[in-house]
């Protein structure tokens, strides 16, 4: 008797260990084949055309400028042994 109950927890342990890795793995399937699809890819550029489109209307005030001024300042500095290669390799 003792002998069933074991063999039985056995079982569906064994069972549950399987449906949850057959579950993350289906899972993990859907999720890369959304990341690979147009779809993503789409709504990604629209995204960005409606975030620069937003960007372009108004006006900065003075603390966005300031902010946007450092920032492109920061990024000019680190990729300035980029820029310099480009303007030498034409």
């Amino acid at each position: 008797m003792k002998t069933k109950y074991i063999l039985l927890i056995f079982t569906i342990l064994i069972l549950l260990i399987y449906s949850f890795n057959f579950i993350r793995s289906y899972a993990e399937n859907k999720i890369i084949s959304f990341l690979n699809s147009d779809r993503l890819n789409n709504f990604i550029i629209l995204r960005i055309d409606d975030i620069l489109e937003k960007a372009s209307d108004g006006k900065l005030n003075q603390e966005e400028i300031d902010y946007y001024s450092n920032l492109l300042n920061k990024i000019i500095t680190k990729y300035k042994p980029v820029i310099n290669r480009l303007d030498t390799q034409k």
